[in-house]
């Protein structure tokens, strides 16, 4: 039978938790409203001209897509968000694809193949010849050398980490070198780069939208106005960046010449409405193609019932996780670490908050990531084994603790945070929830201090190394999460697997780093991920989420029926 606040919270429910990590964070403080009356939901067609350059567009027949707020810059070197744009006006030197069931995989883009050196120190691309960017001109090894030199060096740039591991990239950023000196061009389609020391996720780096691979003319021409000014933003890419009226809408349109193929798709309005009941009033009024679930949660139930064959989804790679501070008492004691993780029901909160739409996690690596681990040990719902745990290690009576709250948060993090209380109460621990305003949540936790809290971290890229470094990388890391686990060893296990280059044997070594951190140390407690639901108009053929389940999309391959 479910519990009463399950249904309380779920019916309250409005938006999704607010993500930590890089390339995360679409969540919307919107809410949808449930319209009585529902719609074909096919997109009629719209006929109207845009602004692009010294021409314009006709776009009749155009897909129909909607943001909630408009992008900054299509520049990917100057955001961390907003990749939309970027991940159909460019292409990158390597790609993700998704097979059937969820898993990924490193496929050929801009490189058609690579070699790597014994050592794991030189990766030598052969780049695909014959490839055009929009405004014509070849794509060539001059293109990757800039700008890769380019993102260490833009104004206002972002994104530099993605190049951290490649020798000389310290140097250029700090400004004592002018040059790149582990980017190196062999000949027009050839680069070999080279790195200050093994770092095997690498590869996994380039398909980041941040390494998008711009024309070195262009947009050394364009200056400050690439990224900006549709006409001078060309990349290579399937689709074209042909308008932008400023808090209204984005056009893109097909690219004739992209070297993969034509898209099928003409080209795609992308209407920026902040308002969500308008979009999901659009929607069912078959004026949107498109409608990203995430920004109308509330009525995700209702679209699934209504809607059945028009939604598709696909894995978060992401997960959220509860963290236990080494530094404050009694989480020194791995018997209360493990009482928390058996204390919480996962499921109960998935159920509540998001209609039980994603999985429990258990361990570090979200579903969906290169290197998941089906058969990793299960954290079991346990609150009488969690209250033998606490006698075990003198806390029969329990404790009190701090849940840390970011006031700037979304009401779903509230709702959590409270059920989390409930159920810890269950097992005698008085959990207090403390609210901070933001600055002084951030600034608390990087100092190490901040007591327990709940969190989400999105891939930046599609490997393990983004997730187990990110948080227990070395004591730095592990601090300015104030998570503060004490074991250097594995630590230095951690930092060390980044240069395995072996594949094979870096991802078991990752699994067995994982099992150690997750279920003999109880460093964290592993809560869930969630699934990306869109909704798509009954015209829309062959949409898929991109690899990250991010609320970026790729409009490549999509077709429209009659």
């Amino acid at each position: 039978m479910k519990k009463k606040w399950s249904l309380a919270l779920a019916t309250a429910m409005t938006l999704g938790l607010v993500l930590s990590g890089c390339g995360g964070g679409n969540d919307s403080n919107d809410t949808g409203k449930a319209d009585t009356e529902p719609a074909s939901g096919t997109a009629t067609e719209t006929t109207e001209t845009v602004a692009a350059g010294d021409s314009a567009v006709d776009t009749t027949g155009f897909m129909i897509d909607v943001l909630n707020a408009d992008i900054q810059t299509a520049d990917v070197q100057k955001t961390t968000k907003d990749y939309t744009l970027p991940q159909n006006i460019y292409d990158r030197l390597l790609d993700i694809e998704v097979e059937d069931g969820g898993v990924s995989k490193i496929v050929p883009s801009l490189a058609e193949d690579w070699e790597i050196s014994g050592d794991g120190l030189e990766y030598t691309f052969h780049l695909r010849q014959g490839v055009k960017f929009h405004n014509g001109n070849d794509f060539t090894a001059d293109d990757v050398v800039y700008t890769f030199h380019r993102l260490l060096t833009v104004e206002n740039g972002v994104n530099t980490e993605l190049l951290d591991q490649v020798k000389g990239a310290a140097e250029v950023i700090e400004g004592s070198a002018d040059t790149l000196e582990g980017v190196e061009k062999i000949d027009d389609y050839t680069v070999k780069i080279t790195m200050k020391e093994p770092f095997a996720a690498f590869l996994s780096c380039l398909t980041a939208p941040g390494l998008s691979i711009y024309d070195s003319e262009a947009t050394e021409t364009a200056g400050d106005q690439f990224g900006m000014d549709p006409a001078v933003t060309v990349g290579t890419g399937p689709f074209r960046f042909a308008g932008w009226t400023f808090n209204d809408q984005l056009v893109l349109v097909k690219n004739e010449d992209y070297w993969r193929g034509t898209p099928e798709l003409p080209g795609v309005v992308i209407k920026i409405i902040p308002d969500t009941e308008t979009q999901t009033m659009m929607f069912e009024s078959g004026e949107l193609d498109l409608l990203d679930l995430d920004f109308v949660t509330d009525a995700a139930d209702r679209f699934l019932e209504t809607y059945p064959d028009q939604i598709v989804q696909g894995p978060r790679v992401g997960i959220t996780y509860f963290t236990l501070n080494f530094n404050i008492e009694p989480f020194q004691d791995v018997k209360v670490r493990k009482a928390m993780q058996m204390a919480i029901d996962r499921q109960a909160i998935l159920d509540a908050l998001y209609g039980g739409r994603g999985q429990v996690e258990q361990g570090i690596y979200p579903y969906g990531l290169i290197g998941f681990n089906e058969g990793q040990t299960k954290i079991s719902y346990d609150p009488e084994g969690a209250k033998a745990l606490l006698a075990e290690a003198g806390y029969a009576n329990g404790f009190t603790m701090e849940l840390a709250a970011d006031a700037s948060a979304s009401d779903t993090v509230t709702m959590a945070l409270e059920i989390i209380k409930e159920q810890l109460v269950a097992v005698g621990i008085n959990a207090e929830i403390k609210n901070y305003d933001e600055s002084t949540w951030l600034e608390t936790r990087k100092a190490g201090e901040l007591g327990s809290f709940m969190s989400t971290w999105t891939a930046d890229f599609n490997d393990p190394e983004n997730f187990i470094y990110t948080f227990f990388g070395n004591a730095e890391k592990t601090k300015i999460r104030s998570i503060n686990y004490p074991d250097t060893a594995v630590m230095e296990r951690v930092s060390g697997a980044r240069g395995i280059v072996n594949e094979d044997e870096r991802l078991a070594e990752y699994q067995a780093l994982e099992e150690k951190l997750i279920h003999e140390d109880a460093a964290w407690v592993p809560m869930y991920s969630r699934m990306h639901l869109w909704a798509v108009s009954k015209r829309v053929q062959n949409f898929k989420p991109v690899w990250s389940g991010v609320s970026d999309r790729s409009y490549y391959g999509i077709s429209l029926s009659e």
